[in-house]
């Protein structure tokens, strides 16, 4: 595997029509493909059904390409030529001619296996790929302030029948006796099977994701919830410290904001944690991510900080919390590339390039007290959340902001209620660590700044992790080596010109940037050994989520750099997945390096 960059955009996996018209139209794709290989030696009616499904793979083609170019009339058009075709093939593999001679040994099943075939085609037809032509998630995107919740109970209703329509033929592929099936026909149902097969694990969270979205949006009673955005200049393991927040309030799909506050409105440096702390938490990261609300993102779990976070929130306000969401300014410059620049009251415009160096660095320069500085934080968060919540911008640009923001763990939500949770369970939204190795195996690289200042819009983080997994003999543990390189891009001579509020030269020189870096193996791994810029590090590995993590303190001179390692074993025979690196999101993106060979590539 080569270098790759962690915080570029990455294709999403259930996002839009753009996955599902695609991946729709591909099941039709592969079942024509399928069912029509040459060779089957049946009767004049089967060459017939042949010829009707080979006639509609160019237009299977020609939908797609119509429906991804946003050709909505045309595509429609398209399906509607494409299912007389499809029709066709159904009408002379159905009749009781055909199954009337589905009990002849050998041929029967076959035949049996072709009119299921072709039913099944037609089933997509009309079930799948055209429901897919007119899916839209323009539903689920604010208009004025407001989400149309009659639009979402439309969108769902087409979403649930194409889910009926993928359950009754992976049933109907099912039934079909592969056992006396000759090469051709095999093959033909095995790739329809496997392309329906594609599709289901995906329509299936689809529909269930929809049937709980009105009950969100408050259908049945206004639900409240807290937006953290967490500042990456002073950075904390999910991102940085979530000094600024909002309590947005939606009723019946109508968004507002309900309360603005910061880290100053808490009872911050109490004697003890705000709740009981989990006692492994407590050990790595000490009680203060209880004791302070602007450490509560210290942990890479963002369970934890939810839970410590309305515990806060409830202290000092009282008001329910439904979720908790957290957000970063580099994330928000990714939705104002898609909305469009935000007038602040100043005067000046947020756009997608300087909404990061606005937000965490130019207005330490340009307000000394914190109290004005809070003041730009709030006006700015209701400008922007009026433009977006306006419905600005294309949908599929606003899909692909999100989407890439969840990918780059800058867009996390826990919710309160079970149901919600159980939807987005084991998804990077969720802002949890996998419980296992089996789909990935993923290492951590958080970093937490000791400095107290916004020093780490200056930091650059870059990360490498090597596994010998897929290529160690049987019944040899793998190994998994990760290191971190901490680099301050702040050039000595700029040092004395930096906002005081930057640097405050409290607990180290100006200009020096204090980080605490955590390294995670994977789950049920064993730590081996670490090391701070080549020579051996004396750290106590401790666990936590199921895996051994160890804390080593990088202190950054201007224009140094310094790396970290650490090397964990892995089980004998264990199963593994992908070797994936999750990280702190920082201001600047993170350049990750993959070496395992042997192994296929994630994603």
């Amino acid at each position: 595997m080569s270098p790759r960059s962690s915080d570029r955009p990455k294709k999403p996996l259930a996002r839009s029509a753009r996955l599902w018209v695609p991946v729709t139209l591909g099941v039709l794709l592969l079942a024509i493909i399928g069912v029509g290989i040459a060779g089957w030696q049946i009767a004049e009616r089967g060459f017939a059904a042949k010829d009707e499904l080979e006639q509609a793979i160019p237009l299977a083609k020609k939908a797609q390409e119509q429906v991804l170019a946003g050709d909505q009339a045309g595509a429609t058009a398209t399906v509607d030529e494409l299912a007389v075709h499809a029709a066709e093939a159904r009408r002379l593999t159905d009749d009781q001619l055909w199954r009337a001679f589905e009990w002849v040994p050998v041929a029967g099943p076959n035949l049996a296996a072709v009119r299921v075939a072709s039913t099944s085609v037609d089933e997509l037809v009309d079930g799948v790929v055209r429901p897919a032509t007119t899916l839209s998630l323009d539903a689920l995107k604010p208009a004025g302030g407001a989400i149309d919740l009659v639009a979402l109970a439309d969108l769902s209703e087409v979403v649930d029948g194409v889910a009926d329509t993928i359950d009754e033929v992976s049933t109907e592929l099912a039934s079909v006796d592969r056992d006396q099936l000759i090469g051709p026909v095999a093959d033909g149902i095995g790739q329809l099977d496997e392309a329906v097969g594609q599709v289901e694990p995906m329509i299936g969270p689809a529909s269930t994701a929809l049937e709980v979205l009105p009950k969100a949006l408050g259908a049945d009673g206004p639900r409240n919830y807290l937006l953290l955005f967490q500042n990456n200049a002073e950075a904390r393991g999910t991102g940085g410290n979530p000094a600024a927040l909002l309590l947005v309030n939606v009723t019946d799909g109508k968004i507002t904001i309900a309360q603005q506050a910061s880290s100053s409105d808490f009872q911050n440096g109490r004697a003890t944690p705000i709740v009981e702390l989990d006692p492994e938490t407590e050990a790595l990261y000490g009680d203060k991510i209880g004791r302070y609300m602007m450490d509560v993102t210290l942990t890479p779990d963002f369970a934890e900080t939810s839970e410590l976070i309305r515990a806060f929130w409830a202290e000092s306000f009282g008001s329910q919390v439904d979720g908790v969401v957290s957000f970063d300014p580099v994330a928000l410059g990714y939705l104002l590339g898609a909305t469009g620049p935000v007038t602040l009251p100043t005067g000046e415009k947020l756009t997608a390039d300087n909404t990061a160096s606005t937000v965490l660095n130019d207005v330490y320069f340009r307000y000394e007290e914190p109290e004005a500085q809070d003041a730009f934080f709030a006006a700015a968060a209701a400008s922007v959340f009026k433009v977006i919540t306006s419905g600005s911008g294309e949908t599929d640009a606003l899909v692909e902001a999100l989407a890439r923001s969840v990918d780059e763990g800058r867009l996390m939500y826990a919710p309160s209620d079970a149901a919600e949770a159980e939807v987005i369970a084991g998804s990077r939204i969720t802002g949890a660590l996998p419980a296992d190795n089996d789909e990935q195996s993923v290492v951590g690289v958080y970093v937490n700044d000791v400095t107290q200042g916004k020093m780490d819009y200056y930091l650059q983080l870059d990360a490498t992790a090597a596994t010998d997994s897929c290529t160690v003999d049987s019944g040899t543990a793998p190994t998994f080596t990760t290191t971190a390189t901490l680099t301050s891009t702040v050039r000595p001579e700029d040092v004395d010109g930096l906002a005081e509020y930057i640097a405050t030269g409290k607990y180290f020189p100006k200009g020096d940037i204090s980080s605490d870096v955590v390294l995670y193996g994977p789950v049920g791994s064993t730590f081996q050994s670490a090391t701070l810029d080549g020579a051996p590090a004396a750290v106590t590995p401790l666990t936590h989520l199921g895996r051994p993590a160890v804390k080593i303190n990088v202190r950054n001179l201007p224009g140094s750099a310094h790396s970290v390692t650490a090397v964990f074993s892995g089980t004998a025979d264990g199963a593994y997945g992908p070797l994936e690196v999750w990280h702190t999101p920082l201001v600047r993106p993170a350049n990750v390096t993959i070496d395992a060979p042997g192994c296929v590539a994630a994603g």
